[in-house]
């Protein structure tokens, strides 16, 4: 077979264009460290690249909502353990401030500073977070929550929402606990109603004191509260003491054996499916009692914080410095160690979630690695063995241009 001079001369040009391009395209890789740039590549390859940045860019998400909910619950954390000082600054308040020895400029002084507390308790449950969205106000978090009333009450117009930020594959954590619950969640330490008592004047060997009121059966429990437990002389025992109960309806509920039936100090008194236990000295007269503000057969188990302090601030603006004051003042003594450890409570969880984010944050960094070392294998370049390709490339490229060169020069003139 006869070969023209054309065909020869493309031959060799195709070899050596073709050589050129391996040698561009190595070149480039060199350039930009990955050996697949483009999916013609290594269509396998490619594919494999793009579903691990996919799953990366994924984690990169990822590591950015659990910044944004580590912030968010770092400044609610922040705002409870703000709650827990101050409740512990009123308690100390109400301590100082029961001291008979005191005089009015010292109430006073006691008063005022009290309010400041309270003005900081609301100034925490208002707060906002980064973005200016209200941190205890649920899903409502356009406008302040909480609002001080004319008559100084402090009402909730947030709701119950948590939000999520999604943290993970199926993995989200609360960004959030709502002002219900942590400023309307407190566990009311003497059980299902608080107390107000009308006690007799005079020297008493106990205090006398409600400490529990539970309702133990609520089958036979009609929700008749407020209940009120009269003191009075027992007969014919005169000098014993004796209790009547009656209802809202100042219907005597039943008290078995007997109607008055005998007070013994630190017994159980059932009324109407409630266990009550009274301790300490009852005089002729006394009057303790029951309400609730919920009236929907489930009792008042939960105390509000601002109810709390508000409660704290009228023992500081009356005399209690007598029986009344002192039976109110062991309530709120109660009410405020119990408002402590419920926001210890909240912030535990809190402490939780955060955790919870750490460990995340983790397992997505390992994953990130792996991830990355997966894609690095199949997408950059080995400068090793590019090198080296790219070398024996050039001496190929340069041979064939030489030899090239020299079979065009050549001719049968040249001899003849």
């Amino acid at each position: 077979m006869r070969i023209s001079s054309f065909q020869f001369t493309q031959r060799n040009l195709d070899n050596i264009s073709g050589r050129t391009t391996e040698a561009n395209k190595l070149l480039g890789q060199i350039s930009s460290g990955k050996r697949v740039e483009y999916a013609s590549d290594d269509p396998v390859a490619a594919n494999g690249i793009f579903n691990y940045k996919q799953e990366l860019r994924k984690l990169e998400q990822y590591k950015t909502n659990i910044n944004l909910a580590d912030n968010r619950l770092s400044r609610e954390e922040t705002g409870l353990t703000s709650a827990e000082n101050i409740t512990q600054q009123v308690k100390e308040i109400m301590l100082k401030a029961n001291n008979p020895a005191i005089g009015p400029q010292e109430r006073d002084a006691f008063k005022a500073e009290l309010q400041s507390r309270i003005d900081e308790m609301l100034d925490i449950a208002n707060a906002n977070d980064e973005f200016g969205q209200a941190i205890f106000g649920g899903f409502q978090t356009d406008s302040a929550p909480f609002t001080r009333q004319p008559n100084g009450d402090i009402t909730y117009s947030g709701d119950t929402g948590q939000r999520q930020m999604v943290i993970g594959d199926s993995v989200k954590v609360e960004l959030n606990h709502s002002g219900e619950q942590v400023f309307g969640g407190v566990p009311n330490p003497r059980g299902d109603f608080t107390m107000s008592y009308a006690l007799k004047d005079g020297a008493r060997q106990d205090q006398l004191q409600v400490e529990s009121a539970k309702i133990s059966d609520r089958g036979s429990f009609t929700d008749a509260h407020p209940y009120t437990i009269e003191f009075m002389d027992s007969s014919p025992v005169a000098g014993n003491m004796a209790y009547r109960v009656t209802d809202n309806n100042n219907v005597v509920v039943p008290t078995p054996p007997a109607d008055p039936a005998l007070y013994t100090p630190g017994s159980k008194i059932t009324v109407d499916g409630v266990d009550i236990v009274i301790k300490g000295e009852a005089k002729v007269g006394d009057k303790i009692t029951l309400g609730s503000t919920v009236a929907d057969g489930t009792g008042q188990d939960e105390l509000g914080v601002f109810d709390i302090l508000n409660r704290a601030k009228e023992w500081l603006e009356t005399d209690g410095h007598n029986a009344n004051g002192q039976a109110n003042m062991a309530d709120i003594l109660g009410e405020l160690d119990a408002m402590g450890g419920h926001f210890t409570r909240v912030r535990a969880d809190t402490g939780n979630r955060m955790q919870r984010l750490d460990n995340q944050r983790e397992t997505h960094a390992e994953m990130t690695l792996t991830l990355d070392k997966l894609r690095s294998g199949m997408e950059d370049l080995d400068y090793a063995q590019a090198t080296g390709e790219f070398s024996q490339i050039m001496v190929a490229l340069e041979a064939t241009q030489t030899m090239f060169g020299k079979v065009q020069s050549m001719s049968l003139f040249n001899y003849i």
